[in-house]
């Protein structure tokens, strides 16, 4: 558990008067379930505990009275982040049992307290309206802490959250992140509802936009949208393997890429920007037309004008993609890639490649080399 104070609940409700030290554990305990343990995921939860328990023996809490500022750590930070949200959640799930009492009888009783008035349904409502407000806001602090957490290169938590689902960078998607997608749709750069919009996103690109695309070069541009790179035109080589075995990589070294485009590469990185730029918009409309709010009519229609954009553009510019469009469904071989493609055949199967420009073959084939045609 992260909260069990009174004065951690006090803190983001200034003017409670509830002096129950543990009445409220239950409620705070049932929201870090339900809404923080998703989030984090079972192993930074766990770390999350665990410095917390290391605080309250060092500090007494975490709060800015028990901890000054100077002395605020990241751990400390991520656990202040915790408790908001984890706090305003449980009073809003419970407001309607928080207002009631049960009595030696079994019966209810209306909860009040001397020289206070019980508050009105309005101001229940409205109290209701702001925790799940500040709730949400905290989430999405939260989230926003350990994305810039995971991208720096300092990291202190990205080892444990990478096991969550929630965890920032998905590397199968060409919507990465919350604030890439909310370029092309207003989703308030909101990092829960990007998540909630995962399963949607990964539906509509495997069935709407791979099959239009090809696997291969979708996959290159879910690579170049992810980490800024640009796949070479070349077929990329085999890295030499090192010394202890095949496959083995020396401890402390990266494994080298071959297939990346430096900058002698040949390759103009605005046509793999403008192309990605496309497919994300038209993965974006997609996405829309399937959410039951959806503010824009015609989303489907902009979504297959948009991926038809795309695939004219890379049709156009298919010497820039090199080998991964080649198992795209649009691509046609030009006349040299299947004259080579043939005499490779032929000679797997141990056959001579006819010439077509050999004047002393009976058969030439019209549009072959430079031969005439002739019967």
């Amino acid at each position: 558990m992260l909260i069990t104070q009174i004065e951690e609940i006090q803190a983001y409700l200034p003017t409670s008067v509830y002096d129950n030290p543990t009445g409220l554990l239950s409620l705070t305990e049932d929201a870090e379930e339900n809404y923080l343990l998703p989030i984090l995921g079972r192993d930074l939860y766990n770390k999350v505990e665990e410095n917390y328990q290391s605080l309250l023996t060092d500090h007494g809490g975490v709060l800015p009275a028990q901890i000054k500022k100077e002395d605020v750590t990241p751990e400390v930070r991520l656990i202040r982040l915790c408790q908001m949200p984890v706090i305003y959640f449980a009073l809003a799930n419970s407001t309607g049992l928080l207002s009631v009492s049960l009595n030696g009888g079994g019966g209810f009783n209306q909860v009040g307290t001397e020289g206070y008035d019980p508050a009105s349904d309005k101001s229940i409502s409205r109290f209701e309206r702001d925790a799940y407000f500040k709730a949400r806001r905290g989430i999405d602090r939260l989230l926003i802490f350990l994305e810039e957490d995971a991208r720096s290169s300092s990291s202190v938590f990205s080892e444990w959250w990478k096991k969550s689902e929630y965890f920032y960078l998905h590397g199968d998607l060409l919507f990465s992140t919350a604030l890439d997608m909310n370029r092309f749709l207003n989703i308030e750069s909101s990092r829960e509802k990007f998540i909630s919009l995962l399963p949607d996103i990964r539906y509509c690109q495997d069935n709407y936009i791979a099959p239009e695309v090809g696997d291969d070069l979708l996959e290159a541009f879910i690579a170049s949208a992810t980490d800024g790179t640009i796949l070479s035109p070349v077929k990329p080589e085999e890295p030499d393997m090192p010394e202890g075995g095949e496959g083995e990589q020396p401890e402390g070294e990266e494994p080298v890429r071959t297939d990346i485009v430096g900058q002698d590469g040949g390759v103009n990185p605005r046509t793999w920007r403008k192309t990605i730029d496309y497919l994300k918009m038209s993965l974006a409309m997609f996405v829309e037309n399937r959410r039951p709010d959806k503010q824009r009519r015609y989303s489907e229609n902009e979504a297959m004008l948009s991926l038809r954009r795309a695939v004219n553009y890379i049709s156009s510019h298919v010497e820039d993609f090199g080998p991964y469009v080649k198992s795209s469904p649009f691509y046609e071989e030009s006349d040299e890639e299947s004259i080579a493609s043939e005499s490779q055949n032929a000679n797997t199967n141990n056959q001579e490649a006819f010439d077509y420009e050999d004047p002393g073959n009976a058969i030439y084939v019209f549009g072959r080399g430079s031969a005439l045609n002739r019967h």
